[in-house]
């Protein structure tokens, strides 16, 4: 197992080099380069010169060759500084291998490298960049201008944090059982009512359920005089009369608030993953009951429930973990489509944000920490595989 876990170390590194070049080049692969969604606005007085976007870039560190600039982001400007003193300018014109020298690219608050980077805009002098692989994102460009992405992100990851989990949680001790249960009693009402339910829930639009959940819970339940629910954000501003924070009593900004909050979205995505989830552990456990293993065990004259429980269920279950690990990096991404519908400020909102207004240093830490997070839960499940299943061994 030892040896395994350290060739899958070594695989896991370059899967996630590989994914850093890869978002990087694709988003800078853009058309028109990656500050094109500035001029895209249809008043032509709102659009900028090719001065002010060679300005704009220059300051961003954007005029740089792709490899450098590559480089820089990973590393950041001091290493990228040190490997320009390390090999020197590759030719005899003293020239990088498009143009210029390794100082003519450093960031203006570098100048103490030796950077001048000339053509930056002298009122906007960015950090100096210290690279992903030190957890330094930069600075966002244009939803909290001249706000470190880090912190950016931790603002809003507890929130994402918060509600994945819960719906993890919710969505595995609801599905398994129900799952088991309708496989062993296959054909029967439960089973129709589960395969129904699921049907329902695989093929219902997460943004149609969610605007009905609103409609319903949120407006139509405050014209009838019911107790209506907040449709979004995470705390309560202000309690108006008839609401269900007014109902309990809660006190704005407290748990209890938050928990109100919750209920809708955590509905919503409880109910889609437990619809497909439930139907994966039920077609499995079908699969594993008709297996000889299964009947060599009844004829020992085994009870049904350790049947069930210690010899079925630990099979049934490996399809479905491999299902559900990938749900660890939704835990930090979040879920973009109702996190957008309920207004929740979370991963998944401030990623379709940043990708509205070009914010490209969100954009690449978001795919980024997505991707990392991939690769572990890929390691978590084979690991997981050896716990649910003793004959597999990475040995």
């Amino acid at each position: 197992m030892t040896n395994y876990l350290i060739r899958r170390g070594f695989q896991m590194i370059i899967v996630v080099i590989v994914a850093t070049m890869a978002i990087y080049g694709l988003l800078n692969a853009v058309p028109g380069g990656p500050l094109s969604g500035l001029n895209l606005s249809g008043n032509q007085k709102d659009r900028l010169s090719a001065q002010d976007i060679a300005r704009i870039e220059a300051t961003l560190g954007l005029n740089r060759p792709v490899w450098m600039a590559y480089l820089t982001w990973v590393g950041g400007e001091d290493w990228v500084d040190e490997l320009g003193n390390l090999v020197g300018n590759p030719d005899l014109n003293g020239k990088l291998l498009f143009t210029g020298t390794w100082s003519d690219y450093q960031s203006p608050t570098c100048q103490q490298a030796g950077g001048s980077n000339a053509g930056a805009d002298p009122d906007r002098l960015m950090p100096c960049n210290r690279g992903i692989i030190r957890w330094d994102w930069g600075e966002s460009w244009s939803l909290a201008r001249g706000q470190s992405v880090s912190n950016i992100i931790q603002s809003r990851v507890g929130n994402t944090i918060i509600l994945m989990t819960i719906v993890s949680i919710l969505s595995i001790v609801i599905a398994v059982p129900i799952g088991i249960i309708s496989a062993v009693r296959q054909y029967s009402a439960l089973d129709y009512a589960v395969t129904t339910f699921s049907f329902f829930g695989i093929a219902m639009p997460v943004f149609w359920f969610g605007l009905l959940l609103i409609i319903l819970f949120g407006v139509k339940f405050q014209q009838w005089g019911f107790p209506y629910f907040p449709t979004g954000d995470v705390f309560t501003t202000r309690v108006t009369p008839g609401s269900i924070q007014d109902i309990l009593s809660v006190t704005p900004g407290t748990v209890t608030d938050r928990i109100v909050h919750l209920i809708l979205p955590v509905t919503m995505l409880s109910l889609f993953s437990l619809a497909g989830w439930s139907r994966f552990m039920r077609s499995s456990m079908l699969e594993v009951l008709r297996q000889d293993y299964v009947r060599t065990a009844r004829a020992k004259g085994l009870t049904e429930r350790i049947v069930i429980m210690k010899h079925a269920t630990r099979n049934a279950l490996i399809p479905l973990i491999t299902i559900v690990v990938f749900q660890i990096p939704d835990i930090f991404g979040g879920a973009i489509v109702t996190e957008t519908i309920f207004n929740y400020p979370g991963m998944g909102r401030l990623f379709i944000d940043a990708l509205n207004r070009d914010d490209w240093p969100i954009v690449m830490a978001y795919l980024f920490i997505s991707a990392i997070l991939v690769v572990i839960a890929t390691l978590v499940g084979d690991i997981l595989y050896t716990i649910v299943d003793p004959r597999i061994r990475f040995d």
